[in-house]
């Protein structure tokens, strides 16, 4: 799948320096239309807000929704199931399963590079 540089990503984390790597290696890679979620529910109202959005990259735990279901949330919206989304956790091997099972598209370990979130999107 091929993301324009100008199409609306929109990033969930609760902690404020991952959500700021996130966007400095989007920015990086040529992505100039980010949104910030501090969390699973700002994300999905984001995404209300934002139909047209092209990706999602989320933070497995956070509160008080927490990226599996926000993960949950948007795939039982048919209009939002085949947004890809990306799931970014700490201990990404342990939930890798759990996470492609409920259709996140990939899963990546935390914290991961720019280099790494280029590779993973031109693989979507």
């Amino acid at each position: 799948m091929d993301i324009s540089a100008t199409a609306k990503i929109i990033i969930a984390d609760d902690t404020v320096p991952m959500l700021i790597a996130l966007r400095r290696a989007l920015v990086q890679l040529g992505y100039s239309n980010i949104i910030e979620a501090e969390n699973g529910e700002q994300a999905h109202a984001a995404l209300l807000a934002n139909p047209d959005t092209a990706l999602i990259l989320s933070d497995w735990n956070m509160g008080p929704m927490d990226g599996l279901e926000l993960l949950g949330a948007i795939r039982s919206v048919p209009r939002f199931s085949a947004v890809p989304f990306i799931l970014i956790s700490a201990d990404a091997a342990a939930v890798r399963a759990k996470a492609l099972e409920a259709g996140a598209n990939r899963v990546l370990s935390k914290p991961c590079s720019a280099d790494t979130l280029r590779q993973t999107i031109q693989t979507l």
